[in-house]
């Protein structure tokens, strides 16, 4: 049971979910997530004595050989955060039999403890399932050796990384042929457009060989172990089509060999080592949830899905082991939580090597067959790791940007993607006659995003990774005078302040990486409080006119991600929540009158008048093509991105006349995808996430010392 509700001991508040403990309203005291499960686990069994082995199993799930330590080391943190001005104690040691508060806990309202969800029971139950049994069966220094070698060791930055490709642009996704000499990726040109690209690295002189010659989208391509053949998807959401390719790679003659799901991205493809099967990520037939799929390259019909019914985590990337035995999958447990398994393709079976993950961006074997290298991205910082698959040693690579590596598969040579962000707040001015390009608002080293302005309190709220993580922000009109509001160290987006000014909501992943949760940030406070909800997975929100409740959009089935959305209403009180929509609503804005105005999962924007069924098309899917990029203002005027294939519009639309007025083109990565529309209607602004750097690069690194 996770303990939610904020309770005082003696002087000192404890908020579970900030991980925090103040001793006034500005004396803060940031704990890690596990310290503060131990002390709300011994205030709700006050004032029972709780054996060790008893907080070890409900904390640590009963891992003796990593919660002795931790657990000694939680107590001791917990008694330095919770001292006493007059220096007495709040937890004491009971000696042989635990631990004890000595102060009564005062909840600041009825206690709630909110029952572990269907996806975490599966989270514990896999971590129970998947833990190394050999472990607790090895002598005492044995162990200690083994558990030493295990641990990830620090690296200086690596040297003899070769530069590749350095087109402007992005260069996504090598995919070297398997002797290493040639790379093939996908090239996205400054101006939107993209294509396959070949590049000789034995003549770098040479300009890159370019594939396919087309307007459509080209996913990850794969060679054959001929180094001739070339294997890849290709998708025209216009057309609703999407087909395997094979391409030959000297005469470019190309023939489809199977179709292939529309939905998602097209990411995610190998090829075993005999050339016989393609597996590939996707959507269809009897799944309920995106997984991966193997098809013989010489047969129309796809194999089973590897994952279908066994777990409850949606597949994503993979790669075969070189003697085709081993399928590595990434798997997602929510939006924030990745997992890498080892599935054994003959028997079925798999073993858990990599959890809690935030997002997997890459996987690929050694050709040795006992090492992966995979890329992680956290907070829009890429980096890379070195897993030794037979001792689960951990090594990191420090190499800055890195994500989707690849071996060459007759050549141990590792080609990879070092790919930099860097996004910036900006305003575009809105009372010119003559159009302007975006004006700079939060400009620094770190990335900010996602801004919301408050005409209540003249601030800005926003997203900023200044710390490490994304946490929730706020500056004055002029972006100034900034501050942080959050430190939950874990994945939050979406803000959205309150009418009157005073509040801000945002998204947040769950401390147990199982979902997220909608909360609410006071900004004099700093405290933070959960929106209920039965749901475990939600996505950006508005607020009511009366600033009482939200309305957002909630994964009615986590596994299906694109399919079963609807808008709801989220009562702040705990009242029941209410479906506003039963059509695919994605955002909305609920209006004084009632009336929601929304979009859905196809383009365009609708009005749902109160009591009607039927919602009315105000502005067509060939004007408005974006979910989220819109804001409504006092006027009734909404401003929105219309985004095309190179370029996004930006556009005005009046309720009153109909009429729709275009202010402004831009290229498409100058404007964030989905980035949320603010307007500051006393300075007749409009802001957005605005991308001020957007490469990627391909690079080699021939000699990768192995651990």
């Amino acid at each position: 049971m996770l303990q939610q509700t904020p309770f005082r001991l003696g002087q000192f508040r404890v908020e579970p979910l900030e991980c925090a403990i103040y001793l006034s309203d500005s004396d803060k005291q940031s704990l890690q997530p596990k310290f503060i499960e131990v002390l709300c686990y011994l205030a709700s069994h006050y004032p029972r004595v709780v054996p060790r082995q008893e907080l070890i199993e409900h904390i640590w799930q009963g891992n003796g050989y990593v919660g002795e330590k931790a657990l000694t080391n939680a107590i001791w943190h917990l008694r330095q955060a919770l001292k006493h001005p007059d220096g007495s104690e709040s937890i004491q040691t009971i000696r042989k039999s635990g631990y004890q508060l000595l102060r009564e806990p005062e909840y600041l309202s009825p206690p709630k403890t909110l029952a572990p969800t269907a996806s975490e029971t599966s989270s514990t139950s896999q971590r129970r399932r998947h833990r190394p049994l050999w472990l607790w069966v090895l002598p005492l220094p044995l162990l200690l050796l083994v558990f030493w070698w295990l641990q990830t060791e620090e690296l200086s930055p690596i040297s003899g990384i070769e530069v590749i490709t350095t087109q402007p642009g992005m260069e996504l996704f090598p995919a070297p042929t398997p002797d290493g000499r040639h790379v093939v990726y996908k090239w996205r040109r400054p101006d939107g457009s993209m294509d396959l690209y070949m590049q000789d690295t034995q003549q770098p002189n040479l300009s890159p060989k370019q594939l396919t010659f087309d307007e459509e989208n080209e996913g990850r391509a794969v060679w054959d172990m001929t180094g001739k053949v070339l294997y890849f998807r290709r998708k025209n959401d216009d057309l609703e089509t999407c087909n395997m390719i094979k391409l030959d790679v000297q005469s470019l003659q190309e023939q489809i060999i199977g179709k292939c799901p529309l939905g998602g991205d097209l990411h995610y493809l190998d090829i075993t080592p005999d050339n016989s099967t393609l597996a590939y990520w996707g959507l269809e037939g009897v799944a309920d949830k995106p997984a991966v799929y193997r098809r013989r390259i010489n047969s129309e019909s796809s194999q089973t899905p590897v994952c279908l019914t066994e777990c409850d985590m949606r597949d994503r990337d993979m790669a075969f082991s070189p003697n085709g035995q081993y399928l590595a999958i990434s798997r997602r447990l929510s939006r924030f939580s990745e997992n890498i398994y080892l599935h054994d393709l003959t028997t079925g079976q798999e073993r858990l090597m990599i959890e809690g993950e935030s997002d997997i961006v890459g996987i690929t074997w050694h050709p040795d067959g006992k090492h992966l290298v995979y890329g992680v991205q956290r907070a829009d910082s890429r980096s890379g790791y070195l897993l030794n698959v037979v001792t689960g040693r951990l090594t990191p690579l420090n190499i800055e940007g890195f994500s989707y590596p690849s071996f060459a598969k007759k050549t141990p040579w590792l080609y990879f993607q070092t790919r930099s962000e860097f996004y910036q707040i900006a305003y575009l001015p809105l009372a010119n006659d003559l159009p302007s390009s975006p004006f700079p608002f939060l400009q620094s080293d770190y990335n900010h995003k996602y801004p919301d302005y408050s005409n209540a309190s003249d601030s800005i709220a926003y997203l900023s990774n200044e710390s490490g993580n994304y946490e929730i922000w706020i500056a004055d009109a002029d972006g100034n005078q900034r501050q942080q509001l959050t430190e939950l160290k874990r994945p939050v987006l979406f803000p959205k302040w309150s009418h009157d000014g005073k509040r801000i909501a945002f998204l947040a992943a769950n401390a147990d990486g199982s979902g997220d949760s909608l909360m609410v940030v006071e900004v004099a406070t700093k405290r933070i409080s959960r929106v209920p909800s039965p749901y475990n997975g939600h996505y950006r929100v508005t607020w009511t006119a009366d600033d009482s409740a939200l309305v957002g959009s909630i994964y009615m089935n986590e596994d299906t991600e694109e399919r079963e959305r609807e808008l709801f209403l989220l009562p702040l009180d705990g009242s029941p929540v209410t479906q506003l929509t039963y059509d695919g609503g994605r955002h909305g804005v609920l209006l004084e009158d009632g009336s929601l105005l929304y979009t859905r999962s196809e383009p365009g924007l609708y009005r749902l008048s109160p009591g009607s069924e039927q919602s009315e098309l105000l502005i067509s899917a060939e004007q408005f093509g974006t979910r989220y990029s819109w804001t409504l203002a006092d006027d009734g005027i909404i401003y929105f991105t219309d985004p095309g294939t190179r370029y996004k519009d930006i556009k005005r639309y009046d309720a009153r006349s109909g009429e729709i007025k275009p202010i402004l083109r831009l290229p498409v990565p100058e404007v964030v995808t989905e980035s949320s529309f603010s307007l500051d209607s006393k300075r007749q602004r409009l802001l957005f996430s605005n991308t001020i750097k957007y490469q990627s690069d391909i690079k080699r690194l021939k000699h990768l010392e192995l651990n």
